[in-house]
C-alpha cells in the first residue's frame, strides 16, 4: 500500500500472495525494491504491475538505501530447519534427522498407520506441503500453491487425505489434498479466515482457529456450517487420544473441553509453555511438551493421572520459535519435532543500485 502523508489517501500498488520481508525506496522515490519468494523485486510507481526480479539478492530481508549515493543494503540470511525423529522406546532414546534439506521444514504430522509423514518445506523456494515415508525417504511435494503462508498439514484418520491451511487467496483458508496426487481444494466454510486445522478421531469434523478472533471452531469434514467450541485467544487445538475431549492452547496454558465445547477448564498441574502455543501433543501416555531452560530445549511428559512431569529427551540444538507440531505416533513408539540445525546472516551491499 502507498499512503500519501498530505491527505492520508491509500493506494494499493501490488497484491502479493507471498510474504514481503522488507522494502526500500529508490533515490528518486519513483521505484520500490522489496524482498519476496527468496529474491529481490523492483517496481515503479508509474507501472506497479511491471515487476522485475533483480539478478542478485537471494534470501534477502531488511532492506535499506542511501540517498546521497547509489547503494542498496540488505540482510542475506540462511536458516536450516529439519524434521527429527525421536524413538521413544529406545534405551537410551535416540533422535535422527529425516528428509534433510538446506532449507526450512516444520509442522510435521504422522499418518495414522505410522508409515508416512507430512510436513511443510521451503525446498522448492516457497512453503509447500511435502510427504515422505516414515524414515524420511521418498520425500515429494504434493502442493504447488507458491505461497509463503502455506502449512500445518494434518492427516485424516483414515490416512487418505491431508488438511492444511494457506493464504494463497489473500486470507487464511483450509484446504484438502490427496497425498497420492491431486489438486488441493478449498474447504467451503461459512466463516472467513480459517487456519491451523486438526481432525476429529472419527474423521467427521475438522477443528480450526478463526485467524481474526482466535476462537476455536469445528466444521464437517466436507465443509458447511461451523460451530464454535471456545472463544478468544486459542492458538492450537488437538483432540485427545481417546476422542473424549479437545485440548487447546490459550496463552501459555493448556485447556481441555468436551468436543462440543462444554466443561472447558485449564489442565490442572500442567506447566506453562511457549506463548505461541504449539509446543505440545496429547498422547496415550500423557501430554508431551517442550521446555526451554538455560539455553536447553527439553521434551517432557506430563502424566494426567499423577500430574507429575518428567524429562524425556534434551535436544542438541534449539527448535524454531514456531514448530507447527510435535506429533507422537498412535502406537507411542516415536515422535517428530523440527530443530534449527544451523542459522547465519550476512550484511550485503549492491553498490550501483540507485
Amino acid at each position: 500500500m502507498l499512503e500519501r502523508l498530505k491527505d492520508g489517501r491509500q493506494t494499493q500498488l501490488i497484491k502479493r500472495p507471498s510474504e514481503i520481508l522488507g522494502l526500500a525506496w529508490s533515490s528518486d522515490e519513483q521505484r520500490i525494491v522489496f524482498s519476496s519468494q527468496s529474491a529481490l523485486w523492483e517496481t515503479s510507481l508509474a507501472r506497479p504491475d511491471d515487476l522485475k526480479i533483480l539478478p542478485i539478492g537471494h534470501d534477502a530481508s531488511d532492506l535499506a538505501t542511501r540517498h546521497s549515493r547509489p547503494g542498496l543494503a540488505y540482510v542475506q540470511g540462511s536458516t536450516n530447519i529439519n524434521i527429527w525423529r525421536l524413538d521413544l522406546l529406545a534405551s537410551p532414546r535416540q533422535a535422527r534427522r529425516l528428509a534433510a534439506s538446506s532449507r526450512e521444514q516444520e509442522s510435521p504430522d504422522i499418518s495414522p498407520d505410522g508409515s508416512k509423514i507430512a510436513f511443510e518445506s521451503t525446498q522448492s523456494g516457497e512453503r509447500e506441503i511435502w510427504v515422505a515415508d516414515a524414515d524420511g525417504s521418498n520425500a515429494h511435494q504434493i502442493t504447488d500453491l507458491r505461497n509463503s503462508f502455506t502449512g500445518t498439514p494434518r492427516w485424516s484418520p483414515d490416512g487418505k487425505l491431508v488438511a492444511f491451511d494457506s493464504r494463497v487467496d489473500g486470507e487464511a483458508n483450509l484446504y484438502i489434498v490427496d497425498p497420492n496426487g491431486g489438486v488441493p481444494h478449498k474447504l467451503s466454510i461459512d466463516r472467513r479466515d480459517s487456519d491451523t486445522p486438526s481432525w476429529s478421531n472419527d474423521g467427521t469434523w475438522i477443528y480450526f482457529i478463526d485467524a481474526r478472533q482466535s476462537g476455536l471452531w469445528k466444521v464437517p469434514a466436507k465443509g458447511g456450517h461451523a460451530m464454535q467450541i471456545a472463544e478468544s485467544a486459542v492458538s492450537v487445538a488437538i483432540e485427545s487420544h481417546d476422542g473424549e475431549c479437545i485440548y487447546f492452547a490459550r496463552g501459555k496454558r493448556l485447556w481441555r473441553a468436551k468436543t462440543d465445547g462444554s466443561q472447558a477448564e485449564p489442565v490442572a498441574g500442567m506447566p506453562e509453555f511457549n506463548y505461541l502455543g504449539g509446543e505440545w501433543f496429547p498422547a496415550e501416555a500423557g501430554i508431551y511438551f517442550l521446555s526451554h531452560v538455560n539455553g536447553k530445549t527439553t521434551i517432557n511428559l506430563f502424566d494426567l493421572q499423577s500430574r507429575k512431569t518428567r524429562p524425556i529427551f534434551t535436544l542438541e540444538k534449539p527448535t524454531p520459535q514456531w514448530i507447527g507440531g510435535m506429533p507422537v505416533s498412535r502406537d507411542g513408539k516415536f515422535m517428530l519435532y523440527p530443530q534449527v540445525d544451523s542459522a547465519s546472516s550476512d550484511l550485503m551491499m549492491i553498490q550501483n543500485w540507485r
